[in-house]
């Protein structure tokens, strides 16, 4: 089966993932969105679940092997600009995007830089940080929905706190930047970059912030005033240096991850709702 598409079999799934976490795989790379579209109706007609993979910043493996098929969107990476109007692929990495907005001097999402996410993966949990988010560029959206690809225009997106209403596979959007002094943009680019570097521990595997921010509730302060930083479970730990996250210390398993998921669950007596996505 997928003969027609690029496909790894028995992948390494740690090596798709910043947490470096995660059994075996199979991962298909359509090329267009004509193969997307075969892969899709493949697996439906199939009885195959399938998970549309970014670039895994935001993503949990399990530790055994993974019957859900991964669809990467890597090749999906090409970008157009017209003024200062950009539709970007989603599978366009952010690096790669902020390099291009430097390039062409335009201005917006430096906030963005330094995050290892892909476009498409941004766009779908609306992500964000030091008070801007995505959505509040996007013109459209172009999904991939029952077979059939629509746009679907701003007045008809409702972008909120880590979510969207975006319904279907995310194939493009177009944003809307401003003009911008190619100098101030790499200041602003660094300006974020290095306040990452001070507040997150960039040298260990991680996906980002492990729970969702609800209401005026933020968890990272609770499990700090709870002094949890430094807690451990098998590789796994909190940051000592960012309360939410949970790192890959030592050869972490997905169980040592869960098992502290649950323990601050239990220690805060609250609801959270996790920001990464657990896969089983």
């Amino acid at each position: 089966m997928f003969e027609y598409v690029e496909k790894i079999k028995n992948a390494d799934l740690k090596n798709y993932s910043t947490f470096k976490i995660g059994g075996k795989g199979t991962i298909l790379f359509p090329k267009c969105v004509c193969e997307l579209k075969k892969v899709i109706a493949d697996c439906k007609k199939n009885g195959l679940d399938y998970f549309i993979l970014g670039n895994g910043s935001n993503v949990l493996f399990p530790d055994y092997d993974l019957k859900i098929i991964l669809i990467s969107l890597k090749n999906f990476k090409k970008i157009k600009k017209n003024g200062n109007f950009l539709q970007v692929d989603a599978g366009v990495n952010l690096f790669f995007l902020n390099k291009y907005c430097l390039d062409n001097c335009l201005s917006g999402l430096e906030w963005s830089y330094g995050i290892p996410a892909s476009f498409g993966g941004l766009v779908y949990m609306n992500g964000g940080a030091y008070g801007s988010s995505i959505g509040e560029f996007i013109e459209r959206v172009k999904v991939l929905k029952n077979g059939k690809v629509m746009w679907i225009d701003k007045n008809s997106l409702n972008f909120s706190y880590r979510t969207s209403n975006i319904d279907g596979i995310i194939i493009c959007a177009e944003i809307h930047l401003k003009s911008e002094d190619k100098m101030k943009i790499e200041e602003k680019q660094r300006y974020f970059f290095e306040c990452r570097k001070n507040t997150q521990p960039l040298e260990y595997p991680s996906a980002g912030s492990v729970f969702k921010r609800k209401g005026e509730i933020f968890p990272a302060k609770i499990i700090d005033n709870l002094n949890l930083k430094g807690t451990t479970i098998g590789g796994a730990e909190i940051s000592q240096q960012h309360a939410g996250f949970i790192i890959n210390k030592h050869n972490a398993k997905a169980i040592d991850v869960l098992a502290l998921i649950s323990y601050i669950k239990r220690k805060t007596n609250l609801n959270l709702e996790e920001e990464i996505v657990v896969l089983r």
